[in-house]
């Protein structure tokens, strides 16, 4: 029986594919979620508790405690995060280069394979 006891750590486990609220029960330091959880293994937890705080729900700046929820078990909203990342990288882009510069790129590499401008290896965009 005490080999159940023991920590097992592991790097990652199965993602949660549905979760459903059971029943929610406010304490003077936050929630007592009861939930059942579907998981992307094809198992189930069933009657799994989750503790959320006010200084949870403050974190997450929202007041609704489903909402709490739905954070604290990693549904966020994707739209607004993919949005984010897409700033992000539009801000990293290189500038656009000239069409000077892209002409003498390109001529450097056609000297340095010997390619002629006739020559289909070049129209064929394999360098």
């Amino acid at each position: 029986m005490s080999d159940f006891l023991e920590s097992i750590e592991y790097e990652t486990g199965t993602a949660i594919q549905t979760f459903n609220i059971i029943e929610i029960m406010e304490h003077a330091e936050g929630f007592e979620v009861l939930l059942d959880i579907d998981l992307d293994s094809g198992y189930g937890l069933e009657g799994v508790k989750l503790l959320v705080t006010h200084e949870d729900l403050d974190a997450y700046e929202t007041n609704d405690i489903q909402e709490g929820v739905k954070y604290a078990l990693g549904f966020f909203d994707q739209t607004l995060e993919a949005s984010q990342l897409e700033i992000e990288k539009k801000s990293r882009k290189e500038p656009l280069k000239s069409t000077k510069t892209r002409s003498q790129e390109e001529q450097a590499l056609k000297e340095k394979y010997n390619i002629k401008d006739d020559d289909r290896a070049w129209e064929d965009d394999r360098l």
